[in-house]
C-alpha cells in the first residue's frame, strides 16, 4: 500500500464480496460490472481511493471508476472521478466487520449479485446484498507501520512495539488472516495479537478486528484503523509503541498502513561462515551467529532483471574497484547489480556487474574476480523471514483441498490460504509443513501432498520480486494449473511455477 501524505490520497487494494460469496467484478470488454466472481482474482481486485471528507471512489483493475445514476444504473467506465463517482463508506454495527458504500448525491446504497448490480437499496441489508466483506487484495504477509510514529511493528519481548525504522528480520513479519470479515494478526512464531496487547497461541473473539478507512482530525494523516471486540482502535500506546486498543475514537496513533514484507536472507559461503558488514563497510563471510548485520534484503530490479541487496544500515552492496563487495551507496546503481544463477543443489553463484563471479578469500573477504564456477563461488542463500509461509501463484492461493474424505493434498486456486511452516533442510533446501503438521511430500501423481512424517527437501529459488519457484526431490518444479492442480511436472521454471511468498 502507499504511503498517505497531503499530496497522495491513500489507496486500498481489496475485494468486495457480498453475503453470497460473489465479488463484484469489472470485466475486461465492454465496461460491464456484475457480482458473479467466485474468487478474488484481477477483474475482482478493486482501489479504494480516501477523499479528504472520507468517502471513496472504486476504481477498477482498468483504471476505470465506478459509478452510480439517479436511476441506479451502476457502471464502470469513467477515466476521470466527481461527485458521480464518491461513496460514503459506513461500517456495519451488526460486528461481522462489513461495510457498505452510499452514494451520497443521491442517498442510495450499492447493492447486487450475479447480472444485477444496483444502487437503489434505501437501507444496507442482506435482503439487498448491499453488506459487503472486504478482503485485502495484497499478499497476507506485510509489515504493519505506524503512520504518526513513522516506525515498523516488531516482536519484542513478548509484545508487539512500534520501533523499527525498516522493518528487518522474522520479528517484523506479519500474518494477516482474514476471516468471517475481521483480521487477526499473526507474529512469525504463530501467535495472535489481543486487543489486551498480549499474544496468544488461540484465535477467539479477542484477536479479532474490523478494518476501517480513516483519516486524523486534521485530516493531515490517512489510514487503517483496526476496531476491536468492545469498540476500540488499536493504537500505539506509551513511550514503547505497544499495539494495543485503548480509545473509541481515531487519532493520529491509531492510524497504519499494511506495507509489503521483502525477502530478507543470509549468504553463506562454502567456508560455513555469513556475510556480515559486523567488521565495517566492507562485507565479509566472516560470522557463525545470525543478528541485523547478518540479515539482508534481496531486491529484484525489473527493469533490468537483475539483483541487489540492501542492509540493515540502509546501504546497497557495490563493487568496488578492485573486486570486494563495500555496503556504503544510498541507491543501486550498475555497480550493484548482478545476475544469479541457480544450481542443482540449490545453491546459487552470483555473477557482478564486471562479468566476474562472487568468491570468498581465506580470510573470508569476498571478492568478484573469478571466471569459473567451484565450491568456492557457490553461496547458500536462505530466507530468514518467512518462518511461516503464505504461496499465491496466478490462479489464487496455495491450500489444502477440503472434502467429505480426509485428503493431502493442495489446490492453486483459493481464494483462502494455509500458512505453512518453513524449515531448514540440507544445503540450499527446505522442510515444508503443512497446517497439518505433516510435510510435504510428493504422490504417485507427483502432487504435492502434506502427508508424510519425514521431512522431505525442497529447493526454492528467488525469480522475481518476492517471487519463488520451487524444485522437487523428483528435480521437477511445482505447476499450478487453472483447475487447481499443484503438481512438480515442469522441468523449466515456466510462467505458471512462480508463487508470490
Amino acid at each position: 500500500m502507499a504511503m498517505a501524505t497531503p499530496e497522495k490520497r491513500l489507496e486500498w487494494k481489496v475485494g468486495l464480496q457480498n453475503p453470497v460469496d460473489k465479488f463484484l467484478t469489472a470485466e475486461t470488454y465492454g465496461h460491464k460490472v456484475n457480482v458473479s466472481g467466485a474468487s478474488l482474482k484481477v477483474k475482482q481486485t478493486w482501489v479504494l481511493e480516501l477523499n479528504k471528507d472520507e468517502t471513496v471512489y472504486i476504481r477498477s483493475h482498468l483504471g476505470l471508476y465506478l459509478t452510480a445514476d439517479k436511476f441506479g444504473n451502476v457502471s464502470c467506465s469513467s477515466e476521470s472521478h466527481g461527485e458521480d463517482e464518491k461513496f460514503m463508506v459506513e461500517y456495519a454495527s451488526d460486528g461481522t466487520g462489513r461495510w457498505s458504500f452510499k452514494h451520497p448525491k443521491f442517498g442510495k446504497y450499492l447493492g447486487g449479485t450475479d447480472e444485477d448490480i444496483q444502487c437503489l437499496a434505501k437501507v444496507a441489508s442482506d435482503e439487498d446484498m448491499s453488506l459487503w466483506y472486504v478482503p485485502m487484495a495484497m499478499h497476507p504477509q506485510i509489515t504493519l507501520f505506524n503512520v504518526n510514529r513513522k516506525r515498523y511493528v516488531k516482536l519484542d519481548n513478548n509484545e508487539l512495539r512500534c520501533i523499527q525504522l525498516t522493518p528487518w528480520g522474522p520479528e517484523a513479519l506479519i500474518t494477516l488472516e482474514f476471516k468471517c470479515g475481521k483480521y487477526a494478526f499473526k507474529t512469525a512464531d504463530s501467535r495472535y495479537l489481543t486487543h489486551t496487547g498480549h499474544l496468544t497461541d488461540e484465535h477467539g473473539k479477542n484477536t479479532k478486528f474490523s478494518l476501517e478507512l480513516k483519516l486524523s482530525a486534521d485530516s493531515d494523516l490517512a489510514g487503517l484503523a483496526f476496531k476491536d471486540c468492545e469498540g476500540k482502535y488499536l493504537t500505539a500506546y506509551g513511550g514503547s509503541g505497544v499495539l494495543k486498543t485503548r480509545n473509541k475514537i481515531v487519532s493520529r496513533d491509531e492510524l497504519f498502513s499494511l506495507m509489503e514484507s521483502h525477502p530478507q536472507v543470509i549468504f553463506i559461503a562454502s567456508n560455513g561462515k555469513q556475510a556480515s558488514i559486523r567488521q565495517g563497510l566492507e562485507v565479509t563471510a566472516s560470522q557463525a551467529e545470525t543478528g541485523e548485520k547478518e540479515i539482508f534484503q534481496i531486491e529484484y530490479i525489473k527493469k533490468t532483471k537483475k539483483w541487489s541487496v540492501y542492509t540493515t544500515e540502509g546501504k546497497y552492496w557495490r563493487l568496488d574497484n578492485n573486486g570486494s563487495i563495500i555496503a556504503d551507496v544510498t541507491s543501486a546503481d550498475e555497480n550493484c547489480q548482478f545476475d544469479l544463477t541457480w544450481q542443482k543443489d540449490g545453491t546459487a553463484v552470483i555473477k557482478w556487474s564486471n562479468g566476474k563471479y562472487l568468491l570468498h578469500r581465506g580470510t573470508g573477504a569476498l571478492i568478484a574476480n573469478s571466471d569459473t564456477i567451484s565450491e568456492k563461488e557457490m553461496f547458500v542463500i536462505r530466507v530468514v523471514n518467512r518462518p511461516v509461509l503464505v504461496l499465491k501463484g496466478e490462479n489464487g492461493y496455495l491450500s489444502m483441498i477440503s472434502s467429505g474424505s480426509c485428503t493431502t493434498r493442495y489446490a492453486c486456486n483459493k481464494s483462502t490460504y494455509d500458512v505453512l511452516q518453513l524449515e531448514r533442510g540440507p544445503g540450499g533446501a527446505y522442510f515444508v509443513k503443512g497446517e497439518n503438521s505433516k510435510y510435504w511430500t510428493l504422490g504417485p501423481d507427483n502432487s504435492v501432498q502434506a502427508d508424510s512424517a519425514t521431512p522431505i527437501p525442497f529447493i526454492f529459488e528467488f525469480n522475481g520480486d518476492s517471487e519463488i519457484t520451487i524444485r522437487a526431490p523428483n528435480d521437477m518444479y511445482l505447476k499450478g494449473e487453472k483447475s487447481g492442480g499443484f503438481a512438480a511436472n515442469s522441468p523449466e521454471p515456466r510462467k505458471d511455477c512462480v508463487l508470490r511468498f
